[in-house]
C-alpha cells in the first residue's frame, strides 16, 4: 500500500513539474514565418511571377496554363495590395484618433494628475509581457519599449494645459 501511495505521489509530482516548465520558447524552428518579408515591397506583377514560377517548378505547366496561372496570381496579388493599402489607411486613422483622444484627456488633467497618470501607465505597461514573450523589465538594452510607451502615452509630466 505504501509503495502504491509513493508511486502516485511521485507521478503527481512529475506531472506538476512538467506543466510548470517555462513554455515561452515554444517556437518551432522548422516552421516558416507566415509573413513573407521578401514579398512586402514587391509589385503585384513581381509577386505573380514568383508564385507562378514556384508552381511551375512543381506542376510543370504548359505555356497556356502558365499564362492563365500568371493572370490568376496577378489578379490575386492586386487585390491583396489593395486590401493592404486600405488596412494601412484605416490603421493610421485609428492611431491618429487615439492620439487625439489621449491629448484631449491629457489637457483635462492638472500637471500633478498627469504625473500620476504617467506613473500609472508606466507601471501597468512595465508589468505586461511583450508580444514576443519578452518581459519589459528583462530587456538588455535599458527597456526601450518602456521609453517608447512613455513617449506615445502623452503623459510626460509636461505642462501643456491651457
Amino acid at each position: 500500500m505504501k509503495k502504491i501511495f509513493t508511486l502516485v505521489v511521485l507521478f503527481t509530482g512529475l506531472s506538476v513539474v512538467s506543466f510548470a516548465q517555462d513554455k515561452s520558447d515554444n517556437k518551432r524552428p522548422d516552421r516558416k514565418s507566415p509573413k513573407k518579408e521578401y514579398m512586402v515591397n514587391k509589385s503585384p506583377e513581381d509577386i505573380a511571377k514568383i508564385r507562378t514560377a514556384r508552381l511551375d517548378k512543381e506542376l510543370k505547366f504548359t505555356d497556356k496554363q502558365r499564362e492563365e496561372v500568371y493572370a490568376y496570381n496577378l489578379d490575386k496579388a492586386k487585390k491583396l495590395k489593395q486590401r493592404s493599402e486600405i488596412r494601412k489607411k484605416e490603421h493610421a486613422a485609428i492611431q491618429n484618433e487615439m492620439k487625439v483622444d489621449r491629448d484631449r484627456f491629457k489637457n483635462l488633467l492638472t500637471e500633478d494628475q498627469q504625473k500620476i497618470m504617467k506613473e500609472r501607465i508606466v507601471k501597468r505597461d512595465g508589468d505586461r509581457v511583450h508580444k514576443r514573450g519578452q518581459h519589459f523589465k528583462s530587456r538588455k538594452d535599458g527597456s526601450p519599449m518602456r521609453k517608447k510607451i512613455e513617449k506615445s502615452s502623452g503623459f510626460k509630466g509636461e505642462s501643456s494645459n491651457s
